[in-house]
């Protein structure tokens, strides 16, 4: 019979944090779900700051409003990406749950925009509705708003659902996301008490 070598346990943080793959499956999600957050609070703020915070700078109030809950919800769920591994996995799928009905209210309101296909951008300006006229320049910003918006519903969901059958599954599971390798044979050998 060949003898397997056994792999060193990892002695680094980031040894330890990629030291399976699922945890290195975790660390790249969270890197892309971050990612994607960021892109869409960079858009969305700069939609805020150049029409200001006044809902009448806009075409309707559920416009103003979607931004207001998307401007809020990149935040807070940025600080989730970023924070996620000091978390259990109860509140990671609340924070999945929650993040994926403000997203999708996001995505869903912008999308029956005009601008929300993006097909209509090069559309004349006199073939868009008189409210939204003003802000035709803004048709590809806007479109990529809720792209990344049903981006991010998406995302939720995927983490939604691969943290529930994760936490829920028939394997036994740690309590945290990223806890420390343990060498299982190593913790069940027993101990040799008779040493001196």
């Amino acid at each position: 019979m060949a003898q397997t070598e056994e792999k060193p346990a990892p002695t680094t943080r980031l040894g330890l944090t990629f030291s399976t793959t699922r945890q290195t499956l975790f660390v790249a999600f969270f890197t892309f779900f971050c990612a994607i957050d960021l892109s869409l609070l960079g858009l969305v703020s700069e939609q805020i700051h150049k029409y200001g915070n006044d809902w009448t700078s806009y075409p309707n109030g559920m416009f103003y409003h979607a931004l207001g809950l998307a401007l809020f919800a990149t935040i807070f769920y940025l600080i989730f990406g970023l924070c996620h591994w000091a978390l259990g996995h109860a509140l990671i799928l609340f924070c999945f749950f929650s993040a994926g009905v403000m997203f999708g209210t996001v995505a869903g309101i912008l999308t029956a925009t005009p601008f929300g296909h993006g097909l209509q951008c090069g559309n004349p300006v006199d073939s868009f509705p008189l409210q939204y006229q003003p802000f035709v320049n803004e048709c590809s910003r806007i479109t990529a708003i809720v792209g990344l918006s049903w981006t991010m519903f998406g995302l939720c969901v995927i983490g939604f659902f691969w943290f529930f059958f994760d936490k829920f599954s028939l394997q036994s599971r740690r309590a945290n996301v990223y806890e420390p390798y343990v060498d299982l044979e190593a913790a069940n050998k027993p101990l040799d008490l008779h040493k001196h």
